[in-house]
């Protein structure tokens, strides 16, 4: 949690009602043409001309809580702060492995504990001043002292004092242990390099207020104005010491209805849309619509149920797998996500590595899921709350369905509808019983997805949202990360996902198929597998 990021890396997500619980779908009503006062309708734009090229507007209906990198677990403020912060390393177009970004090169010490890293000279802050060694020992110290999401991906790896400066471009970062994915780590928005100036503006909180709605970092683009719940603006970095981005502007647009976020697409008001907001049959209707491309592309997001084990009734394993069974899985890929999901028994995707393709799966099976109830001294039934985001067509479809199949087994399931920061904000807390959300990793590696999702250090904040507490998966976890025999980290991942499965703290209905809707005048926008929210705008053009 994208992350998510709440995908949260959030772990991070609108779409159809699911159409044998309650008729037809709200999309199906709505045309591509307009009526006017008139009497006249108005057709969508034509693609050979947007309005200003240098302008692009991107809508989502997704608001976004605050920019501190150092302290966000949500997608939404990630696709920004991507965008006016560097990294040492980076993620690129479709690709899963890193790339130079403010270090030019790096070096590994043969025991694997000391990380040389050479910075690129030219890079300079939006201030002017530039980015040097001290400024990325600052950047992660802050972060480890933050103590929040980025925390705990450097837990236990590396300490306030593993920076040795070597000289003003020159720094050596000092494991505590051997780490296999370091090098990964460094692409996430958690290790985002921040102008050390921040801590005039510390306050009592290592500038977590002040950083929340402003920007210190030499990324590819400067915040310009935030207007909270409406819009916010992103402008060039014309002095970015990379390549600098074509797109003068970018207008993250809030539109609350999907249906209006469409509109607007057909007419050409808007560029693209969050690949969130659409679902599977709006999808599916826009296909071959003059000007419209969608795009579509295999992804690592995952839709996940988190359980609060710490509540009563939940802290029992069989009403865990009971509730497992009342999942119908083939429905909600085939009627709910038609066709753009497959069934996943773990929170480890298929095509990263370290997935499990023989991982338990729990079978659709009401009547096992009552014997388990039963066997729980609960066959009478009980209360249960799923907290969900507003404005996510496809969660709202999944809990309509959840709520009419725990039904059939003496549940009774409701359905809360929260803000998005409001969610994220009650989630991390441990105020739920049940949440549905997704997540998408942000580097590919299995330790990025279950070390969030299921070592104990994690719980809240962490994005542990099923407050898992096992000792003999944090173990393996620890020794995961300190393994670099790929064979026996392997091992490591598959025995975690055989526990989680027999102890069901999450319950994972589907691996998505990562689909956008964009205006065909848009150019180089790609998909990245892991972070199926990240739009590369400074690498995008309109033609």
């Amino acid at each position: 949690m994208t992350k998510n990021r709440f995908l949260l890396k959030v772990v991070t997500l609108g779409l159809i009602l699911l159409l044998a619980l309650t008729g037809c779908n709200k999309y199906n009503q709505e045309t591509t043409t307009k009526e006017t006062e008139k009497g006249s309708t108005e057709t969508p734009a034509k693609s050979q001309g947007s309005g200003n090229p240098d302008v692009f507007n991107f809508a989502t209906n997704q608001d976004i809580p605050h920019l501190d990198p150092h302290g966000t677990a949500a997608n939404t403020s990630f696709r920004v702060t991507y965008m006016l912060y560097d990294r040492l390393v980076t993620y690129d177009g479709t690709d899963t492995e890193v790339k130079p970004q403010l270090a030019e090169k790096w070096d590994i010490s043969e025991d694997g504990l000391t990380y040389t890293f050479h910075l690129n000279k030219e890079a300079k802050f939006h201030d002017g001043t530039p980015v040097t060694s001290e400024a990325v020992k600052y950047s992660f110290t802050r972060a480890i002292e933050v103590g929040k999401s980025a925390a705990g991906q450097f837990d236990g790896v590396i300490t306030k004092d593993s920076f040795e400066i070597v000289d003003d471009h020159t720094i050596k970062i000092k494991l505590e242990k051997p780490f296999a994915p370091f090098i990964k780590t460094l692409g996430t928005v958690y290790a985002n390099i921040v102008n050390p100036k921040l801590a005039e503006h510390n306050g009592d909180d290592l500038g977590q207020t002040y950083l929340a709605d402003k920007d210190m970092g030499s990324g590819p683009f400067v915040l310009d104005s935030w207007n909270r719940g409406q819009v916010l603006v992103l402008k060039a970095n014309d002095s970015y010491w990379g390549e600098a981005p074509k797109l003068k502007t970018v207008n993250i647009k809030i539109v609350n209805e999907p249906s209006t976020a469409r509109l607007m697409l057909e007419k050409g008001e808007i560029d693209q849309i969050d690949d969130t907001m659409l679902s599977p049959d709006v999808m599916k209707q826009m296909e071959g619509t003059d000007g419209i491309e969608i795009v579509k592309s295999p992804g690592y997001q995952i839709d996940d149920i988190a359980i609060n084990m710490e509540k009563k009734t939940l802290d029992n394993v069989k009403v865990r797998q009971a509730l497992a069974h009342a999942v119908n899985y083939d429905s909600v890929n085939n009627d709910i996500l038609l066709g753009a999901g497959k069934r996943i028994g773990g929170i480890i995707p298929e095509g990263m590595f370290g997935y499990n393709p023989d991982q338990t799966m729990y079978d659709f099976d009401l009547e096992k899921a009552k014997a388990l109830l039963k066997e729980a001294g609960l066959e009478k039934g009980f209360d249960l709350e799923i907290l969900i985001s507003e404005n996510n067509e496809v969660r709202k479809n999944i809990a309509v369905m959840l709520q009419s199949d725990f039904k059939k087994i003496g549940i009774n399931l409701k359905i809360k509808t929260l803000a998005w920061p409001t969610f994220l904000e009650t989630v991390t807390s441990g105020g739920h019983q049940l949440s549905l959300a997704a997540w998408t990793p942000d580097y590919a590696d299995p330790d990025y997805n279950l070390w969030y999702f299921a070592h104990s250090s994690s719980k809240g904040p962490g994005f542990n949202l099923a407050y898992y507490d096992n000792k003999k998966v944090d173990d393996l976890l620890v020794e995961g990360r300190k393994t670099v025999d790929e064979g026996r980290r392997e091992e490591i991942y598959k025995e975690v996902q055989k526990i989680m499965s027999e102890e069901v703290p999450y319950i994972f209905p589907a691996q998505r198929l990562v689909q956008t809707a964009k205006r065909t005048w848009v150019k180089g926008y790609e998909i990245n597998p892991m972070n199926t929210w990240y739009v590369p705008f400074q690498k995008m053009t309109k033609e």
